[in-house]
């Protein structure tokens, strides 16, 4: 029996798409009778310090409180644990390399389990990740980064398999000197059960409880309010749609409360300040995501850095087109005028463009949504991804 353990800097009940990821993941590896642990940080000290959540084990430690000292803070808590549990696991996943790639790896090593280590971001081997979005983004600082990142990598190479949810972050492997052999590309899976096209009756309904009219045309974004996302692009291209489109709606699903990069209240002055109150809906966090891209026609996915995009792939499984952005793991969803569009990160004409020429054409739509659906169900069905991961956890323990 092969048991797994997987280190990560964050776990339900915070919402991301990683977060999601790794729950559904060690839930299904233990339904299959693959025992899965998780140890993650208490972010919330109302939060149990140990509890089981669908029939896996979870320990939160130290420290509490939000911001990024905490994730530092927590490695040698998280050290700890997974001594403390050495006896309970034989592979060890490692959730995001920035903070805990090296601890994690180091400790597995002197335990003598197998390590997978699985980035959360792109840049993150590459070295980008420390810089972009900030005033050290210059040549100079991304230089000097570049090559502290490139030393640590030397020990990062160590590991015994590398977990790809992108081809990018595939391709940042193989520059980080990592072994082909050693990289399993396996991107974020999707219940299509649960998120798939709805009848007729279920999106009447929908956006019935959501109080959209009847031939309201509908752009949605799910997913965290955050720098980076691109939703101050979003906000600017939907204003020069809703002008010319009396119909048009925008609905934003999620939150930004309690995060770092959170831009959720500078999103609501934009909205205020361009007049679009009427027009845009800032749902906060919900639970039945579905529900909302049951009603909606478009999908939006303005994300500047993105190294994959759950949220995408759901609107995909449910068979709304997408407008992405052309980075990084989105060009592994969106076939590009199959199943949706693509525009360049951050040109808010270009996805004003591609969101007009959509809702305009409803056959080009439901052809772009049924290619979506089709493309989910050959690469990002939950139940293939579970399966591949088994058996990669399986070959390491030997």
């Amino acid at each position: 029996m092969t048991r797994v353990l997987f280190l990560s800097e964050s776990f339900h009940p915070v919402l991301g798409g990683g977060e999601g990821h790794t729950r559904e993941l060690s839930r299904r590896l233990a339904a299959r009778g693959m025992p899965a642990t998780v140890i993650t940080r208490r972010i919330d000290s109302g939060w149990p310090a140990e509890e089981t959540l669908d029939g896996v084990r979870v320990l939160r430690v130290a420290p509490s409180g939000r911001g990024r000292a905490g994730k530092y803070a927590m490695v040698g808590p998280a050290v700890a644990a997974l001594h403390a549990q050495r006896r309970a696991f034989d592979v060890l996943v490692v959730r995001g390399t920035r903070v805990l790639g090296l601890p994690g790896l180091a400790a597995g090593r002197a335990l003598g389990k197998a390590v997978v280590l699985q980035p959360e971001l792109n840049g993150e081997m590459s070295g980008e990740v420390y810089t972009w979005g900030t005033p050290l983004h210059v040549p100079a600082v991304r230089r000097v980064v570049e090559a502290a990142v490139a030393g640590r990598n030397f020990f990062l190479r160590d590991a015994d398999a590398f977990v790809a949810m992108s081809r990018a972050i595939a391709a940042e492997f193989r520059r980080a000197g990592v072994g082909p052999e050693r990289i399993a590309l396996m991107p974020h899976g999707v219940d299509t059960a649960r998120f798939r096209p709805a009848s007729a009756p279920e999106r009447r309904g929908s956006r019935t409880r959501l109080g959209l009219a009847e031939g309201a045309m509908v752009v949605t974004y799910t997913g965290r309010l955050l720098r980076g996302k691109g939703l101050e692009t979003l906000i600017e291209a939907f204003g020069v749609v809703a002008a010319g489109e009396p119909r048009a709606h925008l609905m934003i699903v999620g939150s930004g409360e309690g995060q770092t990069l959170s831009i959720e209240t500078a999103l609501r002055e934009s909205v205020r300040s361009r007049g679009l109150e009427g027009r845009v809906v800032f749902t906060g966090r919900v639970q039945a995501v579905e529900e909302y891209l049951w009603a909606s026609d478009v999908f939006a996915f303005p994300s500047v850095f993105e190294s994959l995009g759950i949220s995408l792939v759901e609107a995909g499984a449910c068979g709304v087109p997408a407008v992405g952005a052309r980075t990084g793991g989105i060009v592994d969803v969106i076939e590009d005028g199959g199943s949706g569009l693509l525009f360049a990160p951050g040109d808010a004409t270009g996805l004003a463009a591609a969101l007009g020429s959509l809702l305009a054409d409803p056959g080009r739509r439901e052809r772009m949504g049924a290619r979506a659906r089709e493309i989910v169900r050959e690469r990002f069905d939950l139940d293939d991804s579970v399966s591949r991961y088994a058996a990669l956890f399986r070959e390491l323990r030997g």
